[in-house]
Parts: C-alpha cells; sequence; structure tokens
C-alpha cells in the first residue's frame, strides 16, 4: 500500500507536453517557441533544445512559466512555457524539442526566415476546432512548403475558454502540425473578449512592441513587409482608454515604418457587404472607422500613412474591394491587377471555418466591392519584393494550392 501511494503522483501528475508553437518576435535571428502542460513542474526547468540535426540537439534555452487560471467554474489552472531561440541564421532549418527532464516532445524542425526571399502569409479569421474545414489544408500547405508563417486574425476555436478551457486545449493540439513548423501569430476576435481576453494573453507569445505587451495588438518587420494587428475590440467592449493607447501607439509606429509594404490587420470589418444595404455599418465597425468623442477612428491614420492593403474577418465569408478612401472606392479598368493604389485595398478573410457561413447569395454588394465567394478557405498573400505582392483566395475543400481569386498590386 505505501508503494501504491508514492507513485500515485507520478501516475497522475500530467506533464506531457502540448499545444507546441512557434512565433515571431521582431528580431529575425531567434525563434520564439510556446508549449502547454496540465501540471506544474516542480524542482525541474523547461528548456528548448535545438540544433541543425535530428539527432544533435546541442543548444539549450531556459524557458520562463506562467502559471495562470481558466475563468470557468472548476478553475483550472494551466502552465504556459516560454523559451527562445536565438543566433539563428536565415535560411537555415533546425530541429528542436520541449520540455523538461521529466517529459520532451518528439522533434520537430523549422526554417529560419529569410528575409531577402519572397514571404508567403496564411491570413484568416474565424477558425474554429470542430468544424475547422480549413485545418487540414493548412497542416498540408505546411508540409508542402507552401507557407512562411500564419496570421490568424481571431476568433480562435470557437471557443478557447468553452469547457473550462479544454476546447482551446483541443483546438492547439489539432494544429500543432501546422504551428510546429511555422510561426502562428495570433490577435483577438470578438470570441477572444472572456476575463479580459485571458486565453488570448496566457496562451501565446507575440511581439513585445505594444503597450501593454500581452498580444492583444503588436507590429512584425519582415523583409520589404510591416505587419500591424490592431485589436477592435477595445471599440466594441467600450474600452476608450485603451483604444485611445492603441491609437497613440499605431501613429508613432505608422509614423516610424519604413517597409516598403504596409499591411493592417484587425478582427471587426471596417467595410463588407452584408444582407443589409448599410453593408458593416454597425455601430462598433462604424466606430473603429470614424471614431466620436471617445474614442479614435483609424481610417484617416492608415490612409494617411499609406497603408497598402487591411484585413480582417468576423463576417464569414471572403470579400475583396477596390482601393478606397472612407467608402469612396478607386477603380481601375483592371481589377485583378493594381498599379499604385489611390487607397488602402480592403479585404474580408473569415471563411477559415466557422459554425455559420454566409454566402455571396446572401449579401448584397457594396460600391467597393469586387470578389465575394462563400467557399471555405483562406487568403494567401504573398509579398514578391518592393514593387509586387499578390494575394490568392484558397479554396480549403480542394488540394493544396488551388485558388478561386486572385489579384496583384505593382506600385512604383
Amino acid at each position: 500500500m505505501m508503494l501504491l501511494f508514492l507513485i500515485l503522483p507520478i501516475i497522475f501528475a500530467d506533464n506531457r507536453v502540448e499545444q507546441v508553437h512557434l512565433s515571431l518576435s521582431g528580431n529575425m535571428n531567434a525563434m520564439v517557441v510556446t508549449w502547454l502542460t496540465q501540471s506544474p513542474l516542480p524542482n525541474v526547468t523547461p528548456f528548448v533544445s535545438y540544433g541543425l540535426s535530428a539527432d544533435n540537439l546541442k543548444w539549450t534555452g531556459k524557458a520562463t512559466t506562467t502559471k495562470w487560471a481558466d475563468e470557468g467554474h472548476i478553475g483550472v489552472h494551466r502552465y504556459t512555457h516560454r523559451a527562445t531561440m536565438r543566433n539563428m541564421e536565415a535560411g537555415t532549418k533546425y530541429y528542436y524539442s520541449v520540455g523538461s527532464s521529466q517529459a520532451k516532445s518528439k522533434v520537430f524542425y523549422f526554417t529560419q526566415p529569410d528575409p531577402s526571399k519572397p514571404l508567403r502569409v496564411a491570413i484568416f479569421g474565424d477558425l474554429s476546432v470542430y468544424k475547422g474545414y480549413s485545418i487540414k489544408p493548412l497542416i498540408d500547405a505546411t508540409h508542402s512548403n507552401y507557407l512562411d508563417f500564419v496570421i490568424h486574425i481571431g476568433d480562435l476555436a470557437y471557443d478557447m475558454q468553452d469547457d473550462n478551457g479544454n476546447v482551446g486545449d483541443d483546438y492547439m493540439n489539432a494544429i500543432e502540425d501546422m504551428t510546429a513548423y511555422i510561426p502562428y501569430m495570433v490577435f483577438p476576435g470578438n470570441h477572444e473578449v472572456s476575463h479580459n481576453f485571458n486565453h488570448m494573453v496566457n496562451r501565446f507569445t507575440m511581439p513585445k512592441n505594444g503597450v501593454y505587451d500581452n498580444n492583444l495588438f503588436w507590429s512584425l518587420d519582415y523583409g520589404n513587409a510591416h505587419f500591424v494587428a490592431i485589436n477592435s475590440e477595445y471599440y466594441a467592449e467600450g474600452m476608450s482608454k485603451e483604444a485611445k493607447a492603441q491609437y497613440e501607439w499605431l501613429e508613432n509606429d505608422l509614423k516610424n515604418n519604413k517597409a516598403k509594404w504596409t499591411f493592417v490587420l484587425l478582427h471587426r470589418p471596417m467595410y463588407c457587404s452584408t444582407q443589409s444595404s448599410k453593408g458593416c455599418d454597425d455601430f462598433q465597425d462604424t466606430l473603429t472607422r470614424k471614431g466620436n468623442a471617445l474614442f479614435p477612428g483609424i481610417e484617416q491614420l492608415l490612409i494617411d500613412n499609406k497603408v497598402d492593403m487591411v484585413f480582417y474577418g468576423h463576417k464569414h465569408t471572403y470579400e475583396r474591394m477596390w482601393p478606397m478612401a472612407h467608402g469612396v472606392p478607386f477603380k481601375t479598368a483592371d481589377p485583378s491587377y493594381i498599379k499604385n493604389p489611390a487607397g488602402p485595398v480592403h479585404m474580408l478573410t473569415g471563411a477559415a471555418g466557422c459554425h455559420t457561413h454566409l454566402g455571396p447569395s446572401d449579401s448584397i454588394p457594396q460600391s467597393f466591392s469586387i470578389t465575394r465567394l462563400g467557399n471555405y478557405g483562406y487568403t494567401k498573400l504573398k509579398v514578391f519584393n518592393s514593387t509586387h505582392i499578390s494575394t490568392h483566395f484558397i479554396d480549403t475543400s480542394v488540394k493544396v494550392g488551388d485558388f478561386l481569386d486572385k489579384f496583384y498590386i505593382q506600385k512604383n
């Protein structure tokens, strides 16, 4: 009986490594890895081991651990571990494993980003674990060397906090075959708001250059591209103090931006076609664009700083729009090849896979709308160089690489 009691803690302590995911920090000579355990790691230090071959992980980086509680009625505690692999060389393939002396992951691999090469990014919002139509195609694209990293523009899992956080666990484990091999970048949508964005803050590790350094808004340089992720939920949730702080940060970020291409991403759409003739003129969407006495609108800031494209989700469909300013489109002869656009090109890409879906037949086209699709899928952005980019909408019901809509931007 004594022996049984002695071994019980070992049997029931769940120190298995779960939910491994990479992310970019803004330092192109580093790679961040984050993982989770369901139990604490007393008297041991979690770490990442990495190297140039799977059988020689000769370098080690210590991890920091955050203990946090889910807001469910049980109050489950989880343990997030974060480590950084440093002194990485662009274009080099690395192998790594994470864990502790008690339990380690299998060996994963990734190729360190090379900013001198064309960039390929999957951009999408609104992906559920249970109706995640794009999960397997995204994993296949990852292992076909089709993508460099991913940006998920809000609404993850549906919802990460549900079932005492088990839905979040299921989702992060379901996408591990993608996220352990290429960086997975995130920021919140309305389904991450619960308990002050608890799961968004504690599950992920985004660039620490926002005001609060809590994954809710950030920016990232990658070669010719500058990505800015902002939190539209400050507007929807009445968080005027945070919205003002974010606006001031965004203003400074765009002012100091030197990249050739600038992409702004947020969850709630600024423009779209819906079943209503008013389109996306819901209060919170208009507020994000125009602002009021309490909230600063962001559209003029994007126009003044010559932002090239704006991506968003929230509506579970795909829509590509003309370059525009304040709802006025700047139309050209060829909607599939736009030269020197006079305003930001807006794109709604919230069709990755959710329990509800809006097809093009359900929407009333607005004057700024070019293409509307009812298929499940994601957008692939490609930055060729300082003068050319393209986007393709990848239909995730067919084989990797097939697309239903594409267009190019060229600028001098």
